[in-house]
């Protein structure tokens, strides 16, 4: 039941971002007595979110995040960053939700929707190590026993660098939509919680969204490297 379900979610799994996002405007009870806290913490855990997902995308990224919106592996990766922890792009999207609850100082969002968030994406890392097993076998057991799902184990972060290369032009072109996403964000909330002007909301909106287009005209000039 639960697989079936996160099969189903992972189909439709880029409509929960938009969706979340916009529980973040929700009126709620703060978490925090100071905006400044909330701006501080919840930005230090979005950063690191999405420093995990950079990472991840900069070193390694494979097919398993899915092919045609369904479950897919062409080979199972195991080495680099997900030597470190079996799921670390789920472990990028969670903090930077909870990261952003903390940043708009909602307490529903991070009491109610963060939670809810994290058990949907459950249900679909569960379908995705069903896929796994039904293809990989002992490997993946052998990869599922050794390795934590999410929780990174901490002894092997220094090794998820080794003899790996780096790809910047590779992360700008997966993940620039996101970023544009994440920045807009930020933005969105600074405005709503009155801690920018109007005049400021638009000026650094341009510019953000000027940099996606930009991105945009690489890649479609197929100057990135995807």
């Amino acid at each position: 039941m639960i697989v079936k379900l996160g099969n189903w979610l992972f189909h439709y799994r880029n409509m929960l971002f938009p969706f979340f996002y916009a529980m973040l405007f929700v009126p709620s009870r703060p978490v925090f007595g100071n905006m400044t806290y909330a701006f501080i913490v919840g930005g230090i855990i979005i950063f690191i979110g999405m420093a995990v997902r950079i990472t991840t995308i900069g070193l390694v990224y494979i097919e398993r995040g899915g092919k045609n919106r369904r479950i897919y592996a062409g080979e199972l990766v195991t080495e680099g960053i997900y030597n470190v922890c079996r799921n670390p792009m789920y472990l990028g999207n969670a903090l930077l939700l909870l990261g952003f609850g903390l940043f708009a100082n909602s307490l529903i969002f991070t009491l109610v929707f963060f939670p809810l968030f994290v058990g949907l994406y459950i249900a679909i890392i569960l379908a995705e190590e069903a896929f796994l097993y039904n293809k990989f076998g002992q490997e993946y057991t052998s990869y599922k026993k050794n390795t934590n799902r999410i929780i990174p184990r901490l002894s092997s972060i220094k090794g998820a660098y080794r003899d790996q290369t780096f790809k910047w032009q590779k992360v700008v072109s997966k993940e620039h939509n996101s970023m544009f996403l994440y920045f807009t964000g930020i933005l969105l909330i600074l405005y709503h919680k009155t801690a920018i002007s109007y005049f400021a909301f638009i000026i650094i909106f341009i510019v953000i969204f000027t940099n996606y287009l930009s991105v945009k005209l690489l890649k479609k000039r197929k100057v990135l490297d995807a």
